[in-house]
């Protein structure tokens, strides 16, 4: 065999060397661009999961609503709204699909819940059947079960128990270490199917639109930027030179807005109403109760020049008692005039006023004669539910408009508390919204 001389013998070596380096470098390249693609994939996933469990508490919620409804108009109604949260929930499931993650199941579900609904609203008679309600019932059931299960293997994922990786993403790891596997935890709950209810914090209507300038505040003489300063001065307590100038907000409601080292206020451009402010405070340990903070806030709100306001609901958070006061005109509860008000529980501090849906929708309005009688009204009212109370009020629709209806308080056999809303002039079951009591105060669904 020839014998290599020793510059072959050289380059041979750097040969090598060269292709070590290069087959070096494309492997970290090739690495790298895995480990990004898996990131990616990673984030695509858990978006997904997280859309998921947002539709599957909808879907709950509304179910849970459904078992409340005394009309099949409002089946029908509860019946649409499923159908769209079905189809977002089968859009994030798509994303996730995997061979193994057992999804068939969640798919029959979502395909099924909205168009039953439908049919069972299309069906004779004003009232389900009882075999009627307890499918219903069964789905709901069903619905609740497996919103838990998906919603506590999003939780381990969180935790870094569970992951989105395959086997060969894992190679290499202990298999004491290797977290379980999403897909894998999928199928073990494929059987349960899923949906927990969407809290809407502050109480009914809280999140009522508001586009339009109030009809009260167009008839209101416009005030000069001086005027406004006095007058958020006033409010906060400070002199006025405490106060700097931020930018006018022009928009449906216009503004002069001021702020100091803690606090942003705003006051409106025409008759010079408190439009908002909030105070930024650490609060220590509470001293007093919630009902003491809503007496506070009401009074707070009368000094403000705010009258003929009726507490609604609340929630405590961080030592803080958020209370919803809705207009009150002739016994009659208008929701789209809604302020909230924050109040501290340890000095008894108003922290923070939202009087935005209140300017944006008060107005005197002229309260019809109810064509049906409560009584009648009643009957529209599923047999399920035993009335509490009632009361009239005006509550916003989806259109901007406003329906003039009965509100029942009512309670079914296992305590759960339900507002109903049936028209004053129809009969018609216009919304439902479920009560919870918590020690952080009262919530609705």
């Amino acid at each position: 065999m020839k014998k290599l001389s020793k510059r072959a013998y050289i380059r041979l070596v750097a040969l090598f060397a060269f292709l070590s380096v290069t087959l070096g470098a494309y492997s970290v390249v090739v690495t790298r661009q895995n480990e990004r693609l898996s990131l990616t994939l990673t984030a695509q996933n858990q978006r997904a999961v997280n859309e998921l469990c947002e539709s599957l508490d909808s879907i709950t919620v509304d179910l849970q609503k459904c078992l409340y409804a005394g009309t099949r108009d409002m089946l029908r109604e509860q019946g649409n709204r499923l159908s769209g949260e079905a189809a977002s929930a089968k859009e994030s499931l798509s994303s996730l699909t995997a061979e193994e993650a057992g999804s068939d199941g969640l798919f029959r579900f979502l395909s099924q819940v909205g168009n039953y609904t439908l049919f069972l609203s299309g069906k004779e008679g004003n009232r389900l059947s009882s075999e009627d309600a307890e499918s219903l019932a069964a789905l709901y059931r069903y619905s609740e079960a497996c919103s838990k299960a998906l919603s506590d293997i999003l939780s381990d994922y969180n935790e870094g128990t569970v992951s989105f990786s395959t086997v060969a993403d894992t190679l290499g790891t202990e298999q004491s270490e290797l977290p379980e596997n999403f897909y894998s935890r999928m199928k073990d709950t494929s059987q349960t199917v899923t949906d927990y209810p969407t809290l809407l914090y502050d109480g009914p209507f809280s999140d009522s639109a508001a586009v339009e300038e109030a009809d009260f505040l167009k008839k209101e003489d416009g005030i000069t930027r001086k005027e406004a300063k006095k007058i958020a001065a006033e409010i906060l307590g400070v002199k006025e030179t405490a106060l700097r100038q931020e930018q006018d907000i022009d928009s449906a409601v216009e503004l002069y807005c001021f702020s100091m080292t803690d606090t942003y206020i705003s006051v409106t451009k025409k008759g010079g109403y408190l439009y908002s402010f909030i105070k930024d405070k650490n609060v220590s340990e509470a001293t007093l109760e919630p009902d003491e903070a809503v007496t506070r806030g009401k009074k707070h709100l009368k000094l403000l020049g705010y009258t003929d306001m009726n507490d609604s609901y609340y929630s405590v958070y961080d030592g803080i008692c958020t209370v919803n006061y809705a207009y009150v005109q002739d016994s009659v509860i208008c929701y789209s005039d809604l302020i909230k008000v924050s109040i501290a529980l340890d000095t008894g501090e108003v922290l923070a006023v939202d009087a935005s849906s209140y300017l944006s929708n008060h107005k005197e309005r002229e309260i019809p004669q109810e064509t049906v009688t409560p009584s009648r009204a009643r009957r529209s009212v599923s047999d399920k539910l035993k009335i509490l109370s009632y009361r009239k009020a005006f509550i916003p629709t989806d259109g901007g408009g406003e329906v003039f209806c009965y509100e029942f308080h009512c309670r079914d056999s296992n305590n759960q508390q339900v507002l109903i809303y049936i028209d004053c002039q129809s009969a018609k079951e216009q919304d439902i919204l479920l009560l919870l009591y918590t020690d952080d105060g009262v919530l609705t669904k």
